[in-house]
């Protein structure tokens, strides 16, 4: 795989992707020390090679916008929510022609969460060693082993587009893969507020009462770690949160007796949990009241037999379950909750109006 560390060459390059019916996409980038993804390596495959532009030498990569944006080119990739983030970060790429062969392959009853090596090896015969997973991605020059799994994470991704796409053809559900692409990739390049982050971490299992502790935790923590760069768990960890819930500290030297709180933390932010458990504890008038508390019985039940119909709806039309309506998804509909998937696109007409109709 031949690597791109000038920006002339790449501006050649991206001229004769123009004229591609499809490219192949991957990437390599770093967020251990980080909030937002470091990009480090563009693999791009087409009819004209595989090669891998490095991204820490090429500054400027806006000639790429053009190509991302063209609809008439498919851009095939497993999996890529993170991968546009992390490119939609250096270049704020928008992105069209989505084609994630993760989101084709559970249209096709394949496991909503399933790798690329296991779909190539399903589909292609192929095994890809999978050692450079953990590799440093930062480091230059890159070793003739990262290079040659780089490649290999994208040079099959067309065949594997082809046996998938065909299928869903087959089956009808061509145009429903296409609208959760577009969405997908929408979703993927908008700025995460914090506020809206709660949704991620509601299924925390934190007293009732403490809910709106739990809340407002999680978004100071997600603003903090935004303005500062840092893993979100640096900052506060998801257990720190669980028992901070439950302990309710009202004083700084009660929050050294929580194990999951580390004294520099206790330090540099002891006066801001405080405030955030005093002020949003029940009684204390700042409760959100969108926020329920654990569902009744009736709300169980609820849950219960529309994950049924899911399971049924999936099953009838060779779906994964996960990728119709996870439980977040059921839960939220049953709340009458706007964001709900059910109440959008192709998952409505399938089966979020009959669900709305049997439990409005």
């Amino acid at each position: 795989m031949e690597l791109i560390e000038a920006e002339r060459r790449l501006r050649g390059l991206v001229e004769a992707w123009h004229d591609c019916d499809w490219i192949a996409i991957d990437t390599e980038f770093m967020r251990y020390q980080t909030y937002y993804p470091v990009l480090c390596l563009i693999q791009v495959h087409s009819e004209y090679g595989t090669v891998g532009i490095d991204t820490l030498n090429i500054k400027n990569l806006d000639v790429l916008g053009g190509l991302f944006e063209r609809a008439e080119t498919d851009l095939i990739m497993h999996a890529c929510f993170q991968d546009l983030e992390a490119l939609a970060r250096r270049g704020n790429f928008m992105f069209n022609g989505l084609f994630d062969t993760q989101i084709a392959a559970a249209f096709c009853g394949y496991s909503e969460s399933i790798g690329y090596s296991s779909i190539v090896h399903d589909l292609c015969g192929v095994v890809i060693d999978k050692d450079q997973v953990r590799s440093d991605w930062s480091k230059r020059p890159l070793t003739s082993r990262q290079l040659n799994y780089a490649e290999n994470d994208v040079i099959y991704l067309d065949k594997v587009r082809s046996i998938l796409e065909s299928k869903m053809e087959q089956s009808g559900k061509i145009e429903w893969f296409r609208q959760e692409c577009k969405e997908v990739a929408k979703q993927s390049v908008l700025t995460i507020k914090p506020e809206n982050v709660w949704y991620q971490f509601s299924s925390l299992e934190v007293p009732d009462s403490a809910k709106n502790i739990a809340r407002e935790l999680v978004i100071w923590r997600e603003r903090l770690a935004q303005k500062w760069d840092r893993p979100r768990g640096w900052i506060l960890s998801n257990q720190a949160v669980v028992q901070l819930c439950f302990r309710r500290p009202r004083k700084i030297n009660q929050l050294w007796k929580i194990p999951s709180l580390s004294k520099g933390n206790v330090k540099k932010f002891g006066h801001v949990l405080i405030e955030i458990v005093k002020k949003h504890e029940v009684g204390s008038g700042n409760q959100d009241n969108t926020l329920r508390v654990l569902p009744d019985r009736k709300f169980k039940k609820d849950v219960k037999d529309a994950r049924k119909m899911v399971r049924s709806i999936a099953a009838e039309y060779g779906i994964s379950e996960g990728l119709l309506g996870s439980r977040k998804d059921v839960e939220s509909l049953l709340r009458g909750e706007p964001r709900s998937r059910l109440m959008k696109g192709w998952r409505h007409e399938l089966i979020g109006s009959a669900m709305e109709e049997r439990f409005g």
